[in-house]
């Protein structure tokens, strides 16, 4: 039996080999689907045990959804249109500064796909909402584009050790025809492999964070404003590397 080679990388090396491009330019489409409504569910979170059978050597930053709400900006070049944003909270407790690359996308039941958006002024919006200061898409872009921060080559972010952010996730308008949807997050870990199969195909095997969200109601009658029943787990993903040279 053919046994494929492996060998475990870490973010930075991984990057240097050009998966770091593909992340970053292959997420999820965002849906572009429109309503008016404003509405909020408080939501759980999970617990350590899930995370216990990780390795001495890998690390794994937590993450935690408190709230899923909608928004309709009132002023700029969004005005009126409305998205749905997960509001979360993202703590470095592994002993060690951490450098990551954070994507956050979403699907639905429907097989609509969406992802965490770079809407300057929808994360204002969200912000003059909450009442607070909220880290997005739009502070890291700011951070990276800071020239004064060091090496911005990749795309990374970086977290203090003990850093606990409260953070938010743009989407779009999860469509009304929905019940269910999954919020699927990388990133979060270096558990991370590079393995070169029998075909020559070069693979990328991570590890990723689910949040499984339900809507009330059946398929007749739904209530579009809230979800319930959040699930969170680990799961493992493999995906097909293709560089730009090839």
């Amino acid at each position: 039996m053919f046994h494929p080679a492996e060998r475990r990388l870490s973010i930075e090396k991984i990057l240097l080999l050009g998966i770091g491009f593909f992340l970053s330019v292959c997420p999820y489409a965002p849906a572009q689907e429109d309503a008016d409504a404003e509405a909020g569910a408080e939501v759980p979170g999970s617990t350590e045990d899930e995370v216990a059978d990780f390795e001495e050597d890998k690390w794994t930053l937590d993450i935690q959804p408190l709230k899923f709400r909608m928004v309709t900006p009132r002023i700029g070049g969004n005005k009126g249109k409305t998205y749905w944003y997960m509001i979360y909270t993202l703590e470095n407790k592994t002993g060690a500064d951490r450098n990551f690359f954070l994507s956050i996308t979403a699907k639905s039941d429907r097989k609509k796909k969406y992802s965490d958006l770079f809407l300057p002024s929808v994360e204002k919006a969200i912000e003059r909402q909450e009442g607070r200061p909220l880290w997005g898409k739009a502070d890291k872009f700011k951070k990276l584009k800071d020239k004064s921060s060091g090496d911005r080559k990749f795309s990374y972010t970086r977290i203090k050790d003990g850093e606990k952010r409260l953070c938010v996730a743009v989407f779009n308008e999860f469509e009304n025809t929905s019940k269910n949807i999954t919020i699927r997050t990388t990133g979060l870990s270096n558990d991370i492999e590079v393995i070169a199969d029998p075909d020559g195909r070069t693979l990328l095997r991570e590890r990723i964070r689910l949040m499984h969200l339900t809507r009330p109601g059946d398929e007749y009658e739904v209530t579009l404003d809230s979800f319930k029943n959040l699930r969170m787990e680990w799961q493992k993903e493999t995906t097909e590397v293709k560089f730009k040279d090839e």
